[in-house]
């Protein structure tokens, strides 16, 4: 006779939930971790926007942030001997093909960002900024989603998304329509340019995403991610001095926090590499997002950086861009991602 069934102990039935509830802690976790990492990027443009306001040179100011940070990364990366073996073995992933030689690039975007960003801040002021950016990283993330180049793999677009990523670029539009001679290049410019970076931040966080999972090492990542987008910059101002458009700085002298934006992009490029596995390109963009806005709103309130200063469109923009986001985290939570389990 077949043995009578047996109820499994308490502590055997528990075990089957111990997995979703640890991930759900982990996720949690995951995005309070990046709710701070969207506050450091706001803060990081107020630092780098006013070190280019006070030197009255972008380029140069975009240089010392990424070489500031670089030399803090280097500090890390010597005194952790892990990070420099998974620094090394970096190059032995791309000969095996278990990372792409683009996905090494992601600091490219990077450079590109910060380099906007000391432009744009003087003029447009960090909430315009931070909103045109987010508009850029909510469309994108569509499709990187949709590619699976984050670590998280494919994840579906469904018409929800699509709508709520579309609502994001109005409230980009109404923000940038309430500043101050808001049909003016002094905004509009600053805005696309903000915009195209935000996009290009996107893929930057989505391969930072894919170096980690493959280096097992955020400072390796985070080192390769300053070390490239340092390249880049160097490039860009061998170019402006050839064409006699690059200029010294003006006035070295700015406040001593305003020297630290490069500090502050540490944490966030650490942050980003580990999180998005977790939360998927998508979601980990709208928490980033909330606390972008939120901090970019308060410091324009508080220290106002450009020349312009906040209004009712500027705030009616944040709510509807917040609004945008979280449609678009609802709907990407309706249904599982594509090709893992629910």
């Amino acid at each position: 006779m077949p043995p009578a069934h047996r109820s499994r102990p308490p502590e055997d039935r528990s075990r089957e939930h111990t997995a979703p509830a640890e991930h759900g802690r982990v996720v949690t976790l995951a995005a309070l971790a990046t709710l701070v990492g969207g506050a450091l990027l706001s803060v990081q443009s107020q630092l780098n926007g006013q070190l280019s306001l006070s030197w009255g040179a972008p380029t140069d100011a975009a240089l010392w942030s990424f070489s500031s940070g670089l030399v803090v990364l280097t500090a890390l990366l010597l005194a952790v001997p892990g990070a420099r073996r998974a620094l090394l073995s970096l190059p032995g992933a791309v000969r095996r093909g278990e990372l792409r030689w683009w996905q090494c690039l992601g600091g490219f975007a990077g450079a590109a960002y910060v380099a906007v960003q000391t432009y744009a801040v003087p003029l447009a002021g960090v909430a315009v900024f931070t909103i045109a950016v987010v508009g850029g990283q909510t469309g994108n993330s569509l499709l990187v989603d949709r590619l699976g180049l984050s670590p998280a793999g494919h994840r579906p677009v469904t018409v929800g998304r699509l709508l709520a990523a579309a609502v994001a670029v109005v409230g980009v539009a109404v923000a940038v329509s309430g500043q101050h001679g808001g049909t003016g290049p002094s905004v509009i410019l600053p805005a696309v340019l903000a915009f195209v970076v935000g996009a290009c931040t996107t893929v930057q966080q989505a391969t930072n995403g894919q170096v980690n999972a493959t280096s097992g090492s955020s400072v390796a990542t985070g080192w390769l991610n300053f070390a490239t987008g340092l390249c880049f910059l160097v490039v860009v101002a061998l170019v402006r001095l050839v064409t006699a458009a690059l200029h010294s700085p003006a006035d070295l002298s700015a406040p001593w926090w305003a020297w630290l934006g490069g500090v502050l992009g540490v944490p966030f490029i650490v942050i980003s590499a580990v999180v998005v596995q977790y939360l998927g390109m998508l979601l980990y963009t709208l928490v980033m997002l909330t606390g972008q806005l939120a901090t970019a709103v308060a410091l324009d309130l508080v220290a106002p950086t450009g020349t312009q200063r906040i209004g009712i469109q500027v705030v009616v923009g944040v709510v509807i861009t917040l609004l945008a986001a979280y449609a678009a985290a609802w709907a990407a939570q309706r249904r599982p991602p594509a090709g893992r389990p629910g």
